[in-house]
């Protein structure tokens, strides 16, 4: 089932992505063959629309939409009214940055719409706040409640101040079959909690006493908070704070891909944490992405729809950003220079994106079976 939505939101966003293609394609007067999903060879033909035949290819986790003249000066000649080589610089700039324009937009709505549902996330510093308590956990028979914050343990008749999660788990790893003494604010407020505090007496059960999947204690953290605003406030802040979150998505995932560049450089290969389709699939299954309902699965599309996005934008040849570059190249070389070497580096970038399909998918094998 997780592997059933993952492939129906890739396929989702690639027609998102290839929908933006079309339609500058359209808007500039650009006659499209065909609007297809996955790579070829084709499979099944949908419909034909005008001059537009849809389809269905077999490679999945891809799609493109095919123009006249896309290749070259001697395909236009048939129709050079229509043809994207004889448009401008600036119309073909468009028509192949209007897909990476789409995945963002899709990005920023679908994040806006869960921000609305949930609120605002804001990430709270120097707290252990408790977003859980599991049922007849040691937490729960003491008496812990959600939203408070452990603030000290008592050791020794002295108290250990906490202020982070990562203290509090250190403590409790270091004092496992013990009963502590702890000190627990009120119910806070967003990220603020009052001055007052409980203490209660809790136990820290052993690695053996502690049933799968849970802590020591039987509470679950967390990190982020989410703030609402009033009804009329809420569609602005959420629409900003969307496209906050997009851009700055944006800026990790270069970030990222910048690391990954470095790595394979001083030879240290790809390093676990990059995860192609069959990766992300396990992950997903593994912490349960899709149990959160319908707000986790439109979540989990923004973020796969910034991810696609940028990974389109790469200066790469048969990538959008590639192929954007060697339009920007035009102002500095000659066309005819530029078209002598298109073919070449196309064909190029796609070997070398299948070889990276296939080398990213070894390593997600690799690292499920570890």
């Amino acid at each position: 089932m997780t592997a059933l939505i993952f492939i129906a939101i890739l396929s989702f966003l690639v027609i998102i992505h290839e929908a933006g293609h079309f339609l500058f394609a359209k808007k500039n007067k650009i006659k499209v063959k065909e609007f297809g999903l996955g790579y070829p060879p084709r499979i099944l033909k949908l419909f034909r629309h005008r001059e537009t035949t849809f389809s269905i290819n077999l490679i999945p986790f891809g799609g493109f939409v095919q123009m006249t003249g896309e290749n070259g000066p001697d395909e236009s000649e048939e129709d050079k009214a229509g043809s994207f080589y004889e448009k401008s610089s600036k119309a073909r700039l468009e028509v192949i940055l209007a897909g990476v324009l789409f995945n963002f937009i899709f990005g920023i709505l679908a994040f806006t719409v869960v921000f609305y549902q949930l609120g605002i996330p804001k990430q709270l510093f120097g707290q252990a706040r408790i977003s859980e308590v599991v049922e007849n956990s040691p937490a729960y028979e003491a008496g812990l409640i959600a939203n408070t914050n452990i603030l000290a343990f008592k050791i020794d008749e002295q108290w250990i101040q906490i202020n982070d999660i990562s203290k509090v788990q250190k403590l409790v790893a270091d004092h496992l079959g013990e009963t502590l003494a702890i000190r627990t604010s009120l119910p806070c407020d967003q990220e603020k909690c009052p001055q007052e505090y409980e203490e209660k007496s809790i136990y820290l059960r052993t690695i053996e006493e502690t049933p799968e999947n849970e802590g020591s204690i039987g509470v679950i953290f967390t990190d982020v908070i989410f703030n609402t605003y009033p009804w009329y406030l809420m569609p602005f802040m959420t629409i900003f704070h969307a496209f906050k979150q997009s851009i700055d998505l944006g800026l990790l995932i270069i970030k990222s891909l910048w690391q990954l560049i470095l790595d394979l450089l001083a030879g240290r290969g790809l390093q676990q944490e990059i995860a192609g389709p069959i990766g992300i699939i396990d992950q997903a299954n593994t912490y349960g992405f899709f149990e959160g309902g319908w707000l986790s699965i439109v979540n989990f599309a923004a973020l796969l729809s910034i991810n696609l996005g940028i990974m389109n934008l790469l200066p790469i040849p048969a990538l959008d950003g590639g192929r954007a570059l060697l339009v920007l190249l035009e102002k500095v070389f000659s066309r005819k220079k530029i078209d002598k070497i298109a073919h070449y580096l196309n064909y190029f970038g796609y070997i070398s994106l299948l070889a990276l399909m296939v080398i990213v998918s070894f390593n997600d094998i690799r690292n499920i079976f570890k």
